[in-house]
């Protein structure tokens, strides 16, 4: 499909947020969801991987200068319940946490009639999730703790189908969806702007 068919700004409608890697990460997903229903109307499930991040905590420590290692594999709840612990981080209306990602894949999803799941949001696998003894399996590496998703989920597919999946490293669901060229003129990191059309679409 043409770099054309992403859309944020119809993306900021549909999810009714503003974060710049939300939005870009619902508009690359509606356009993916608008051509497999063109080509399978019948479909109706999809299952997705979304919460396997905030289980393992794969998500670029340097990213926040708020978050040390020991912060993250310290606090068991953290990327699912977001950064403010006992505090109120980004607003009245929005979650730091997983609940955000959440609601950007049912929206996308139910826009064209699918509904989606995924094994990782199940209560079983986040309670093994929050088992995981991260301190003692990184012992303060970020490499390690980056590493360690991959290698769960392969040792975990080999063990139930008995293949040997590769482990690539972490891209985000967007990334190379657009030549980086076009994802420059399409996407924009001035949450100002994405704010400012949802304002527009609710005033």
């Amino acid at each position: 499909m043409p770099s054309s068919a992403l859309d944020p700004l119809r993306a900021v409608g549909v999810i009714e947020d503003y974060k710049p890697l939300d939005v870009e990460c619902a508009a690359v997903y509606l356009a993916l969801l608008q051509e497999i229903r063109a080509r399978y109307p019948e479909w109706r499930l999809l299952v997705d991987g979304d919460g396997g991040d905030e289980n393992l905590k794969d998500y670029p420590i340097e990213a926040n200068s708020e978050l040390t290692i020991r912060s993250v594999v310290n606090n068991r709840m953290l990327y699912q319940e977001g950064w403010g612990v006992d505090s109120l981080k980004h607003s009245l209306t929005y979650t730091g946490g997983y609940s955000r990602g959440c609601v950007r894949g049912y929206a996308c999803a139910s826009r064209y009639g699918f509904v989606g799941f995924s094994p990782y949001t199940r209560p079983s696998v986040i309670r093994i999730a929050e088992a995981i003894p991260f301190a003692e399996l990184t012992q303060g590496s970020h490499e390690r703790l980056y590493a360690l998703k991959g290698d769960v989920v392969r040792r975990g597919v080999s063990a139930v189908l008995g293949i040997d999946m590769p482990v690539y490293p972490k891209r985000r669901f967007q990334h190379g969806s657009a030549t980086p060229a076009a994802a420059a003129g399409l996407f924009t990191e001035d949450e100002a702007r994405y704010r400012r059309h949802f304002h527009a679409l609710h005033a």
